[in-house]
């Protein structure tokens, strides 16, 4: 086996637990949320900043899984080196990305849905999560 390989299967190992550490890290507060629909103590700039970057890590891991398909139709790596390897190596990045932005945005449509809602009624965002979210919605 080539070095050239030996790297991209230790890169590719190591992109598999980062992704299982991100959509561990994810996850918890996606169920609070979803169960308790408390935002108020969550920061919406965070998670606005949050979702971009998940958006541009999606267009970045697109772009270049394209490169280096481009790149192996050209050549440019060992023989040992299949499009299967390729994407096996770049779906950690992609997919966490993707699956992190979804998680993230249900946060963010929570937390807009009580800021505006809370807004309306000249409440604070705890009193409105305390009075109406969690029983489903104003009645």
């Amino acid at each position: 086996m080539s070095s050239e390989l030996s790297g991209f299967i230790i890169s590719t190992i190591l992109g598999w637990i980062a992704f299982g550490f991100g959509i561990a890290g994810c996850v918890p507060q996606s169920l609070k949320v979803l169960k308790t629909k408390d935002t108020q103590s969550i920061s919406l700039s965070m998670y606005i900043i949050y979702c971009i970057g998940c958006v541009v890590w999606v267009i970045w891991s697109i772009g270049y899984t394209c490169e280096a398909l481009q790149n192996l139709a050209n050549g440019a790596f060992p023989n040992d080196v299949s499009t299967w390897i390729i994407l096996v190596a770049n779906f950690p990045t992609l997919f966490l990305n993707v699956i992190c932005l979804g998680l993230a945005l249900v946060i963010l449509v929570i937390k807009l849905k009580n800021l505006i809602c809370s807004k309306k009624l000249k409440i604070s965002e705890r009193e409105y999560t305390e009075k109406f979210a969690k029983k489903g919605g104003r009645k």
